[in-house]
C-alpha cells in the first residue's frame, strides 16, 4: 500500500462519537480510497465530456445544415468558452433559418420600392392633369 490513512492507533476519546464495528473498518480502510479516487476521476471526465458536447451544439448544427456561416458559428463557439454571451449568439445563429429571414427581408425591400396603391392613383392623376412629381 502506498499510504495508510489511520496508521497510528487513536487514543481513547480521540473521536467525539467513537465509530464502532463496520463504521470503524470503513474509516480505516485504504481500499475505499482506491475505489473512490478513480470513480471521482471518471465522474469528472464524464461531466466534462457532456459539457463539451453541449458546448459544441451550435457547431454541429451549423455543419449539419451546411450553412454559409458555419465557420463563423465555429469561431463564436470557441470564443464562447471565455464569454458566455457569445455562445448564445452562436446558438441563435445555428438554429436561425437564414433563408426564411432573407426572403422576409427581400419582401420588405420589394414592398418599399414599389409604390403603394394610393400613391399609384395619385401619380396617374398627376400625369393626367399635367403635373409632375418632383
Amino acid at each position: 500500500m502506498m499510504f495508510h490513512v489511520y496508521a497510528d492507533p487513536k487514543p481513547e476519546g480521540y473521536f467525539v462519537n467513537e465509530p464502532f464495528g463496520i463504521y470503524r473498518e470503513v474509516l480505516d480502510a485504504d481500499w475505499l480510497l482506491y475505489i473512490l479516487l478513480p470513480a471521482l476521476l471518471i465522474g469528472v471526465v464524464a461531466i466534462l465530456m457532456v459539457a463539451w458536447r453541449i458546448h459544441e451544439i451550435p457547431t454541429h448544427k451549423a455543419n449539419h445544415k451546411n450553412m454559409r456561416q458555419a465557420e463563423l458559428v465555429t469561431a463564436l463557439t470557441l470564443l464562447g468558452l471565455f464569454m458566455h454571451e457569445i455562445w448564445a449568439i452562436a446558438l441563435f445563429m445555428a438554429y436561425m433559418d437564414w433563408n426564411a429571414f432573407e426572403d422576409f427581408m427581400v419582401r420588405i425591400l420589394r414592398r418599399s420600392r414599389s409604390p403603394a396603391a394610393g400613391d399609384s392613383q395619385a401619380d396617374s392623376m398627376a400625369t393626367v392633369s399635367g403635373e409632375h412629381k418632383a
